[in-house]
């Protein structure tokens, strides 16, 4: 009873607040002023409603933490949102080539002839025809063996006819040969009836014996004239094979001055240096009065423009794929216009050995000379392919130790990794040659904690054009 009605002395009252983590935290000290008495009937229900209100306060936090870790387990719980993309079959691929522009016909033109220019009529850059006169040509010295030509050929002419003459004669010859082996003939058998006569006179003693001495001697005669009636003509017969031969050699020499003369004059055209097609001067070396010499320096370099020639050299690894038809886009790096779109034209069918690369050429229209042979250009080809590929876009790659690999969206959405083996890389997508099939869905910028059996939700990209 004593300790009730004693006054207390004065002391310090510590209040505590509840933290979020449960602690008590000191909040200060509270003094009582002097001479205020706290008995214990009003110290211990002071101390039962704080206790209870210190409780109240610190189970709050523990209730909270709770909720929390309730709310990141069931986000952990929802599957991940991931874009995926599909392959698209690889049925062309792009190659890009260097071409060089040529040309549809050029020609350099050189001198035939010896001599000094005398005039030229087209300047650099010239457009000219077919048979326009560019140059002519000063020949004195051609001029000369021209005319010695031509006279000797005239003279060989003469000999042929002299020969031809000679054979006429020769013919003439022949015949009285011939004629005069008849008439001799004759001669002996009118001698041979003679003596067969006489013989007989002779036996019947009607003529003496010297008459058909006579008569024998007269056919011995006659006999000795058809002999050399005979020679005669044998050797009137070898002349007139010999006056045939003769103008058979004649007749070549002439033919043969006359091909001279006319090899001279084609040469002396050769002083006429024309244009053989349409086309424009795209060099001039000609100067007046300059020496020149056949076959040594050209004087002009013409080009037909009014169709190019693209010549590109394909790599032995396309060459199997390059057919006649294949689209072709043609671009000038100098140039803002708009590529020009072509086609192959025509192949080599052949590799060379060196370079192992194949040539084919382009043919494009170029009326309005806008493309300039001799020009660089950038040659993008659309190769078809023959193999099965796909392609697919980089961004579903993921590159990893033992190789490329993909993150495939399977059966329930769950992810499987696997491994790819890759083509051409074609900028933004590369082509796949042995992985996938080309209905699997690919996950887009797969990173590592995408592992095979992670179940996502995949969120398939909306094609471009629904996207426009």
């Amino acid at each position: 009873m004593n300790s009730v009605l004693t006054e207390s002395r004065p002391q310090d009252t510590k209040l505590t607040e509840a933290l979020p983590n449960g602690a008590m935290r000191r909040s200060g000290t509270h003094r009582l002023p002097p001479g205020k008495r706290s008995g214990f009937v009003l110290g211990w229900p002071l101390a039962a409603v704080l206790a209870v209100s210190g409780t109240t306060v610190a189970m709050r936090p523990w209730e909270w933490a709770r909720t929390t870790s309730s709310t990141v387990h069931d986000e952990h719980l929802q599957p991940r949102v991931v874009r995926v993309e599909r392959p698209t079959p690889a049925t062309t691929t792009q190659v890009v080539l260097p071409g060089t522009m040529r040309p549809w016909q050029t020609t350099t033109l050189h001198a035939r002839v010896n001599g000094y220019l005398k005039t030229w009529h087209y300047d650099l850059g010239a457009t000219v025809k077919t048979g326009d006169l560019l140059a002519e040509i000063e020949t004195p010295e051609l001029d000369q063996e021209l005319a010695q030509a031509v006279a000797l050929a005239g003279e060989a002419e003469s000999a042929v006819v002299q020969a031809q003459a000679e054979r006429v004669e020769a013919h003439a010859d022949l015949q009285n040969a011939e004629a005069q082996l008849g008439r001799v003939k004759a001669d002996l058998e009118l001698a041979r009836s003679q003596l067969g006569r006489r013989q007989d006179l002779v036996k019947n003693k009607i003529i003496p014996q010297e008459e058909l001495d006579t008569a024998s001697r007269q056919v011995e005669a006659s006999g000795a004239d058809v002999a050399a009636a005979e020679a005669d003509i044998t050797r009137r017969r070898a002349n007139l094979e010999t006056r045939a031969a003769i103008i058979t050699v004649r007749e070549s020499t002439a033919q043969s001055r006359r091909s001279n003369v006319e090899r001279l004059k084609e040469l002396q055209s050769f002083k006429r240096i024309v244009a053989p097609f349409d086309g424009v001067v795209t060099r001039r070396n000609a100067e007046v009065g300059m020496l020149v010499t056949a076959g040594t320096e050209p004087l002009f370099v013409l080009e037909d423009m009014h169709r190019i020639r693209v010549q590109l050299q394909v790599p032995q690894t396309y060459s199997m794929q390059i057919r006649r038809g294949v689209v072709a886009s043609l671009r000038l790096p100098e140039s803002s216009s708009p590529p020009v779109l072509g086609e192959i034209t025509r192949i080599s069918e052949s590799v060379e050995a060196n370079s192992r690369t194949m040539l084919a050429e382009i043919e494009l229209p170029n009326d309005t000379q806008r493309l300039q042979p001799g020009s660089y250009t950038q040659v993008t080809l659309t190769v078809p392919q023959e193999a099965t590929a796909w392609t697919i876009p980089t961004n579903t790659l993921s590159m990893r130790i033992d190789g490329p690999h993909v993150a495939l969206v399977g059966e329930h959405d769950q992810i499987e990794v696997r491994r790819v083996g890759l083509g051409r890389d074609l900028g933004t997508r590369v082509v796949v040659v042995d992985g996938i099939t080309g209905g699997e869905r690919l996950v887009v910028n797969p990173t590592d904690d995408l592992v095979t059996g992670t179940v996502i939700q995949p969120e398939e990209s909306m094609p471009k054009l629904a996207q426009r």
